[in-house]
């Protein structure tokens, strides 16, 4: 079985529907039966993964790349091409119809849908479902997210559900070391505490502000942002009042440090304003290091301590720092990163065979 897996970018760029792509495309192909190719933008032309062959051919996704990406089709010869929506590099018009060119090309074509979506985007839906034989939700109650149409569309294909999980490694970091790295970050405080991701908006970050404790914690923001005027305010927040000295931000992180980092936290806090789940990397990411994780849900559990996850209502901010006092610094053994990711690879090969 031949899979073409396409992601409008991947790394090294910034994505973290990249980062999935590539963690997915490497367990796929870690099957004899299955052979795997990505197609993507030309700033992967310097990535290699073993068993999978990368075609960094697309400049910007917009229509002048319809020819390079019909040659990859025709050279290749995929089985089934497997798409992933949205993605970072995904602006123009081109990655809508991708799957309706590859249909015309006599290829079958899976979808994965990574976020919702509202009506203002019909036609968007539209042009992507009617090409899909298949499509996958990362999240559990994707169906109650679409408007009740597009429930009943969607409903009319084969779909289903496959969890995410996180694409960092496990940090391998021997104690010393690991206790050096936590003191280079905490200054001489007593709690660090991490935020790690996208910094958008609708992640709350500035809530961390009042959930962390200026007084004993150092506070880090690890990720990147393409929202300016958020950064500004955040670095306000930062740079001013009981926080100056105590926070701050790394930046975009290559995936060890970012893996050794969540290790050393006494807590990861996603304080996420939409809720967070099992659709989630950064939870994911966190867990994976043994580390707590503490965020928001639509339906919060409270302390899951075999988890080592606390979740609580949306914006409220008091059970978030309530659960940050009572249990920062709790750690349990990594969730088995590897085995999380074979069983979704064997998933997706199961689904797979559905359309070939």
């Amino acid at each position: 079985m031949r899979v073409l897996l396409v992601a409008g970018a991947f790394p090294p760029l910034h994505c973290g529907i990249g980062d999935y792509t590539a963690r997915l495309a490497e367990e796929l192909a870690d099957d004899e039966g299955t052979k795997v190719a990505v197609l993507t933008k030309r700033e992967s032309k310097d990535v290699r993964l073993e068993r999978v062959e990368i075609f960094p051919v697309v400049k910007n996704w917009a229509m002048s790349d319809l020819p390079v990406i019909v040659k990859v089709l025709r050279d290749w010869k995929p089985d089934l091409v497997h798409i992933q929506y949205p993605s970072q590099g995904f602006t123009r018009r081109l990655p809508s119809l991708l799957p309706i060119i590859s249909r015309l090309m006599g290829v079958q074509v899976v979808q994965t849908w990574h976020e919702s979506y509202r009506w203002r985007a019909w036609a968007h839906f539209l042009v992507l479902y009617v090409a899909a034989k298949g499509l996958i939700f990362v999240r559990p109650n994707y169906l109650e997210l679409l408007p009740r149409v597009f429930r009943g569309l969607v409903k009319a294909r084969q779909w289903e559900f496959i969890p995410n999980a996180t694409a960092l490694p496990t940090s391998t970091l021997a104690p010393e070391k690991k206790m050096r790295l936590k003191n280079q970050y905490l200054r001489g405080r007593k709690r660090l505490i991490v935020y790690f991701g996208f910094v958008y908006p609708n992640k709350g970050i500035e809530r961390l502000f009042d959930i962390a404790n200026p007084a004993t914690d150092a506070l880090v923001i690890a990720g990147a942002t393409p929202d300016t005027a958020y950064a500004d305010q955040l670095r306000g927040l930062v740079d001013r009042g009981a926080w100056a000295g105590n926070a701050q931000f790394t930046g975009f992180m290559d995936a060890e440090d970012a893996a050794d980092l969540l290790a050393v936290a006494d807590a990861v806090v996603l304080p996420f304003l939409d809720g967070g789940g099992e659709w989630n990397t950064s939870i994911h990411s966190g867990l994976a290091q043994g580390t707590l994780v503490i965020t928001t849900a639509l339906e919060p559990r409270g302390d899951e301590p075999k988890r080592n996850l606390f979740t609580a209502p949306i914006n409220d901010t008091e059970a978030m720092r309530t659960a940050l006092d009572l249990l920062a610094g709790r750690k349990i053994a990594h969730t088995g990163r590897d085995l999380k990711w074979k069983n979704i690879a064997a998933r997706h090969r199961d689904f797979y065979q559905r359309f070939v």
